[in-house]
């Protein structure tokens, strides 16, 4: 490859790079501007807590379905940025829709509509994000992305809080929510570049299990019980509502939550490039089993508040990471499908995992059902460092 070739390949991944963290900030204050206003919007309307269920259950398993979905078709394609547009395009039209609608069943399908962007883009873009990196510290870079997609998680929300300060009608903040998104589509269309997946010209593509390493297989193993011990968030704020916190004050704890764990991204994935993925992962899982013994056993306030920092580090640690890991176990031209199935198993299963602490929260109270995620945290560790090896580099031999 000549020096122009090179420098061209350089200009490109970070030309990627920094596209696609732009479109996740953009897309995430879009989504985050309206997404906390969901209950009020069904409760408008006629909805109760059962459709309300019934449309966040729908629309999450959606999501999940569909990244398996895209993340073979993209593969199969050889292709990352059609599937990556339609998916934020798809997300993008749903979000006006949703302010006009006057039935709860509406809702539900807009709702639908948007999660199915969410599960098509999520697996092409990851694949696209770890093919930018090219030689480059894919840890430091996958943190630089979750940063920014955070960032959108902590703006969205101050912003939309903002224009409903200043009068705007709950339904037209809907509206102002697809400006963000369009910019994000705007990014995405000039600036980001197709990569196709490294694959040999006669090469069709057949998506074989067993063409993963032996190391995904046992990552995927340890990640799925680890997911059946991790619930939704709501269980969080529950948490917190026993120790007197008010309803206008439970924002502010997000807040916390999504600025710790913006902040720590990139740094935990520069750790990840220099001290291994393993390593940083265990870590990830150590803090996770304390946050989740510390709600269970805290006993002031202002424990809650220390604690959802806490699972800031904890998340800003884990996802970028364990993009990253993936990356590092599977080839370029199968990673979308690799991706699309483990986003797919991790999120069916915290469905179930939702399920048991909501029953252990019911019968046994929120001790026990934050003790049962803990412990099952606690495994995880000893099936990781049990189970996947410690490499001399990133780059783990099947």
């Amino acid at each position: 490859m000549s020096a122009e070739q090179k420098s061209q390949g350089s200009r490109t991944f970070l030309r990627n790079i920094l596209s696609l963290g732009f479109v996740s900030l953009f897309t995430d204050v879009s989504s985050e501007m309206v997404y906390p206003l969901i209950p009020d919007l069904v409760k408008a309307v006629g909805g109760g807590a059962a459709a309300l269920g019934l449309i966040e259950g729908v629309a999450e398993g959606t999501a999940n379905i569909m990244k398996a979905f895209s993340g073979y078709w993209s593969d199969k394609i050889a292709k990352r940025k059609p599937l990556i547009f339609l998916g934020y395009f798809l997300a993008a039209i749903a979000k006006p829709f949703l302010g006009f609608a006057y039935l709860w069943q509406m809702i539900l399908g807009f709702r639908f509509l948007d999660r199915v962007g969410k599960g098509v883009r999520s697996s092409p873009r990851d694949a696209l994000l770890a093919d930018s990196t090219g030689d480059r510290k894919m840890g430091k870079l996958f943190g630089f992305h979750r940063m920014m997609d955070t960032l959108g998680a902590v703006v969205g929300p101050l912003l939309a809080a903002l224009l409903l300060a200043r009068g705007l009608k709950l339904q037209h903040l809907f509206y102002w929510a697809v400006l963000p998104a369009v910019a994000g589509l705007i990014i995405i269309q000039v600036f980001v570049r197709e990569i196709k997946p490294e694959r040999k010209p006669a090469e069709k593509f057949k998506l074989d299990f067993r063409g993963f390493s032996p190391t995904y297989h046992k990552f995927l193993a340890v990640s799925c019980v680890f997911a059946l011990g991790t619930f939704s968030n709501t269980f969080l704020i529950m948490r917190a509502k026993d120790f007197g916190f008010a309803t206008k004050t439970l924002p502010l704890l997000y807040v916390v939550f999504n600025v710790v764990y913006a902040l720590s991204s990139m740094p935990a994935g520069m750790l990840s490039d220099k001290l291994g993925r393993k390593n940083l992962l265990l870590t990830s899982m150590a803090v996770f089993a304390a946050c989740y013994f510390g709600f269970a056993f805290a006993t002031k306030a202002v424990h809650i508040w220390v604690l959802f920092a806490l699972f800031g580090i904890d998340g800003g640690i884990k996802e970028g990471v364990q993009r990253a890991l993936i990356a590092d176990l599977v080839p370029s031209e199968k990673r979308a499908s690799a991706y699309g199935i483990y986003y797919a198993g991790i999120g069916m299963l915290m469905i179930p995992a939702s399920a048991f602490a909501g029953l252990f929260w019911k019968s046994l109270g929120p001790k026990i059902a934050f003790s049962y995620g803990a412990v099952l945290a606690v495994t995880a560790f000893v099936l990781l460092t049990v189970l996947i090896p410690w490499p001399r580099s990133n780059k783990v031999a099947g």
